[in-house]
């Protein structure tokens, strides 16, 4: 039976995976939550709560997906990629220190090309003098880059100053 729990679990994380990547952040979310009911023992990896942190907050639900980078970050602090994503939801629920805090985590954007280091740059540029560099526009272009969809498509996104 408890084998079964486990593969039972395993499959509806599989399709939150999907939901996520898909920006279907309610569902993913739901998913997530319903293959933890399952199988309380299932291991959700890091990348997998990344996934769901990452594309809730450039989805509009910064605030429903923070916890996940959360876990992203607590179950792999050394991979400083999973701040950059828990950096972003941060930054959209007002925390701006501490996006500031994982933006700044990551030594020298190892790993990520030129124009990706120059935008982490802007950002920690503009959350060093208190501003938020989210605008809608840099959502957009940031839901671009991942080949989703635009702000116009998508529901309203609240960005919140502190």
């Amino acid at each position: 039976m408890a084998q079964e729990s486990g593969f039972a679990a395993a499959v509806v994380l599989s399709k939150g995976i999907r939901f996520a990547e898909q920006a279907a952040i309610r569902d993913a979310i739901d998913s997530y939550n319903e293959a933890q009911t399952i199988d309380p023992k299932i291991e959700v990896s890091a990348n997998s709560w990344n996934i769901l942190c990452k594309m809730g907050s450039l989805h509009g639900y910064a605030a429903d997906v923070l916890f996940a980078g959360e876990k992203a970050v607590s179950l792999s602090p050394k991979f400083k990629g999973y701040q950059d994503s828990r950096g972003l939801a941060r930054a959209l629920t007002g925390d701006l220190d501490g996006a500031l805090t994982d933006f700044q985590s990551v030594p020298d954007w190892y790993g990520f090309s030129d124009s990706v280091k120059a935008r982490r740059e802007r950002w920690v540029a503009a959350l060093q003098a208190g501003e938020n560099p989210f605008t809608p526009e840099e959502l957009d272009a940031l839901r671009e880059a991942e080949g989703k969809t635009s702000a116009q498509e998508l529901p309203e996104i609240a960005i919140q100053q502190s």
